[in-house]
């Protein structure tokens, strides 16, 4: 008997993997992290997430001490549970240099050794006000590593000359994490996905004169030593793309999700690499991903599996007016179709972050009430649903 479309979508879903016994009661949210809108913790932003091979989850974000905006005295913060999110350790700051910019916190955890590496970036003037190079005035790169389960973490080591080239201004990391690559072509490489921006000459003003403008290009770091050494993509996707994560297909290929920063799209950017993320195919434009122009995490569920199907997930403002909308998707064609989703915020929400627990629940970690808060929440796969409706603005 063929099955109707919604009962294909509903057979789908129920292959998702489940624990055999009753499931518990579902898990409330939690605020996780909460500015006071007063110096010293003025606002919390740009979560991310990573369980390590013991199952702790690390939830990391950037301490705003002073004010809501991207530059300034801002830190690295984490925080961990070893009880699937249901309680927390108290918040730690694990990347603190001088007293400007680190941050945009990208994970890698070893899925061999256990070693989780983060690499993030510092700087000290605004975004429009950095310059190419690898001075004070620009954007670095650095890495930290942990070996004990993100109780503590090796001094920064600054790796810019290694991954920038020097006439690239602006760089960052994710926001997200990064993976370790499980298949061939280059199975073990590290994968952290990140963009940089380009000065070129903008449209001339009323008095005839060009200013230089960023031009953004988003692609990836890799490392094939685990992390000792790194090296940057050859070729980017598109120009005006930006913010991204990175995720392994089910053939090899990595598929590159991104913002759009001034192509005039309200729809997520999505590029192929079937060289491990040294190069770069057409950028295209998924119109079931709509967005606001801002962040969205995409992660790998679970890969197929004695003839069921693997599953991927995204998650972003589900709109292309505002920040608002979190909706949660699954697909489970390597991100072709989005058929199941979930309703996570219907106010406003900005970024946010996936991770996947031992059990196969979904963490999810987000910016809600126009940032003042980032919230930590556990989905059952199967609260992920066929939409009979469109559920995106």
């Amino acid at each position: 008997m063929k099955l109707s479309r919604p009962s294909r979508l509903f057979a789908l879903a129920a292959l998702l993997p489940l624990v055999a016994f009753a499931a518990p009661k579902a898990q409330e949210p939690i605020d996780l992290f909460v500015g006071t809108g007063k110096s010293p913790t003025h606002t919390y932003r740009i979560p991310s997430m990573c369980v390590t091979k013991k199952g702790t989850i690390l939830a990391f974000a950037e301490l705003r001490k002073n004010g809501w905006g991207d530059s300034g005295d801002i830190d690295t913060v984490v925080k961990r549970s070893e009880n699937g999110g249901k309680t927390w350790s108290a918040e730690k700051v694990m990347l603190d240099i001088d007293k400007y910019t680190i941050g945009n916190a990208c994970p890698i955890v070893d899925p061999t050794t256990g070693r989780i590496t983060v690499v993030a970036v510092w700087n000290r003037v605004h975004e429009y006000s950095t310059k190419p190079g690898y001075g004070d005035d620009t954007r670095l790169v650095y890495t930290t590593y942990s070996d004990n389960d993100g109780k503590t973490w090796s001094k920064p080591q600054n790796i810019s000359e290694q991954v920038k080239q020097p006439n690239w201004a602006w760089m960052a990391t994710g926001p997200g994490a990064g993976f370790v690559k499980k298949l061939p072509p280059n199975a073990g490489r590290y994968i952290i996905p990140v963009n940089h921006s380009e000065l070129e000459p903008g449209k001339p003003d009323k008095d005839g004169k060009v200013k230089m403008g960023q031009t953004y290009y988003a692609h990836i770091l890799y490392s094939d030593d685990s992390g000792k050494t790194w090296k940057a993509s050859k070729s980017f996707a598109d120009r005006g793309t930006n913010e991204c994560e990175a995720v392994e297909l089910t053939n090899g290929d990595i598929m590159l999700n991104m913002r759009n920063q001034g192509t005039g799209r309200r729809d997520r950017a999505v590029a192929i690499s079937k060289d491990g993320g040294e190069t770069w195919g057409e950028t295209t434009y998924d119109k079931q991903l709509p967005e606001p122009v801002c962040q969205g995490s995409i992660i790998r569920h679970s890969w197929p599996l004695n003839g069921n199907p693997g599953m991927l997930l995204f998650s972003n403002p589900a709109t292309k007016k505002g920040r608002e909308n979190m909706i949660l998707r699954g697909s489970f064609d390597d991100g072709k179709t989005w058929p199941v989703q979930k309703l996570i915020e219907p106010g406003k929400a900005a970024y946010s972050h996936l991770a996947v627990l031992p059990n196969g629940d979904i963490a999810h970690l987000y910016e809600a009430d126009n940032c003042k808060r980032i919230v930590f929440s556990v989905i059952k796969p199967s609260e992920l649903k066929p939409q009979s409706g469109e559920t995106s603005k």
